[in-house]
């Protein structure tokens, strides 16, 4: 077979978004199948060999627990291109979506508690991390958000490499699925300046004020230096993804100018977004940096 037909292993702890990814999977042209028992995967890929044409995108979802028995058979036929993808989220945040939504974890009607069926699944995504292409942890992020990074990990087949750009604030936590991590607290902070303060890195009067700072451009430029080599390196391995996490204080100002000059600088080389995790914590909340 000249061209690989594409499959996509999706799993993850409930309540993570696999629902929201799937959503995407199909807006994508993919083939969705979801919950079909391991023991069927050797049956559903002779059906998709047999019309390779039609059955070029397709994704699998799988329990958690079964990913790694999924992983070894998917990976084992050529006539794919796998790539596994996990979903995480941390516990409080779970706690949340589930008693908001009043949505019940899948092992509660087995008998198991809230915190009990929590326990189990983190406990399994421990296990089967070293197995994934692809984590995604998905505390922070909107269900837009989480949209754009499953659009761009689905990409487009045809780009180099597809790269998220992301800014975050240092205050509300590391990115616990970080790839590469920019600091970018070492530039002038416009939390400062009173009439700045309660704007963000995508206002003009921002961007013009950071752009002023003697250090940025030397900064930015040995940012381009160090991401060059990086994302050709990446290609030469293979990979389809890359993510780049910049962060300051809040996530208000200095991250966010930082993500969207390196989305600029690359957008017109591969398949780049960008999305701000903390940029909703600024539009009626009380601002800061």
């Amino acid at each position: 077979m000249d061209t690989k037909m594409k499959l996509v292993l999706v799993s993850g702890v409930a309540g993570a978004g696999k629902t929201t990814f799937a959503s995407v999977c199909e807006e994508k042209g993919y083939h969705v199948i979801e919950e079909l028992p391991v023991s069927m995967i050797p049956s559903l890929l002779d059906v998709f060999k047999a019309k390779p044409k039609e059955y070029a995108k397709n994704a699998l979802f799988v329990n958690i627990v079964k990913i790694g028995d999924a992983a070894t058979l998917l990976r084992s036929d050529p006539a794919f291109e796998t790539q596994v993808v996990g979903l995480d989220c941390s516990r409080d945040v779970l706690l949340t979506r589930f008693r908001l939504t009043r949505h019940i974890h899948p092992l509660q009607p087995k008998g198991y508690t809230l915190e009990e069926a929590l326990d189990m699944d983190e406990k399994a995504m421990k296990e089967v991390q070293p197995l994934l292409d692809v984590y995604i942890d998905t505390t922070g992020l909107t269900e837009k958000d989480l949209r754009k990074k499953a659009s761009a990990i689905l990409g487009d087949q045809k780009s180099r490499l597809n790269v998220i750009f992301s800014s975050f604030g240092y205050k509300y936590g590391l990115p616990r699925d970080a790839e590469i991590v920019i600091d970018a607290r070492v530039l002038a902070n416009p939390y400062w300046v009173k009439e700045l303060s309660r704007l963000t890195g995508l206002d003009k009067p921002v961007v013009e004020y950071i752009r002023k700072d003697p250090k940025t451009p030397i900064m930015l430029e040995k940012l381009y230096g160090v991401l060059d080599p990086y994302f050709e390196s990446a290609i030469e391995e293979g990979r389809s993804y890359v993510t780049v996490d910049v962060g300051c204080s809040g996530g208000q100002h200095r991250s966010v100018f930082v993500a969207e000059e390196l989305f600029a600088h690359y957008k017109n080389q591969y398949t780049c977004t960008v999305y701000h995790r903390e940029i909703n914590r600024y539009v009626e909340d009380e601002k800061d940096c």
